[in-house]
């Protein structure tokens, strides 16, 4: 028994000893991580000084190099400013009041062109003499369309319709064209 408790008596003092080390290390670099910090620190700022002042030299020797550049070619050409330069107090683009119509005309144009298309891509005979003239085939007979109240009262509807609608698409356009101009001459 003697001799176990010596080996764990030595034992604890090499852990003992252990610790005691670690324990002083740690004290030392607890002494010295205040000048770590404040070295680290002062290369940050002389970091940033000198990559200030590089930047400076830098735009400086890009500057030198324009105003070489410039005087190289001044014997070509004379630069003078005359005028200073100013904001025009009218938009210089686009032109409204010539763009509102324009956009108006080519929308019209379009919506014809797709009818166009549309009556091409799908014939319609209004006459039996277009029809015969078409396919050169003898005709036996035609049958024509007889239109009811309902249907007539229908079309004048459509009718209604179409003109109430080319009404508003005008008014549409002069209320835009009128608001361009306001807005144009302020």
């Amino acid at each position: 028994m003697l001799a176990e408790s010596e080996v764990q008596v030595a034992s604890l003092k090499a852990r003992v000893a252990e610790y005691q080390r670690r324990y002083d290390q740690a004290r030392s670099f607890l002494k010295t991580s205040p000048e770590i910090e404040a070295e680290a620190a002062r290369l940050n700022r002389d970091y940033g000084i000198n990559k200030k002042n590089y930047e400076d030299l830098v735009a400086r020797r890009q500057s030198a190099a324009m105003s070489g550049d410039l005087e190289s070619a001044s014997g070509v050409a004379d630069f003078r400013l005359i005028d200073p330069p100013r904001v025009s107090p009218k938009p210089v683009s686009p032109n409204r009041l010539l763009l509102v119509p324009l956009a108006m005309i080519a929308a019209l144009g379009a919506g014809l062109f797709t009818a166009f298309a549309a009556s091409q891509l799908r014939p319609v005979f209004h006459k039996a003499s277009e029809l015969r003239e078409k396919f050169g085939l003898p005709m036996l007979g035609v049958v024509s369309l007889v239109l009811s109240d309902a249907d007539r009262r229908r079309e004048r509807l459509d009718t209604v319709r179409f003109i109430a609608t080319s009404g508003t698409l005008l008014v549409g356009f002069a209320a835009v064209l009128v608001a361009v101009t306001i807005m144009s001459s302020h």
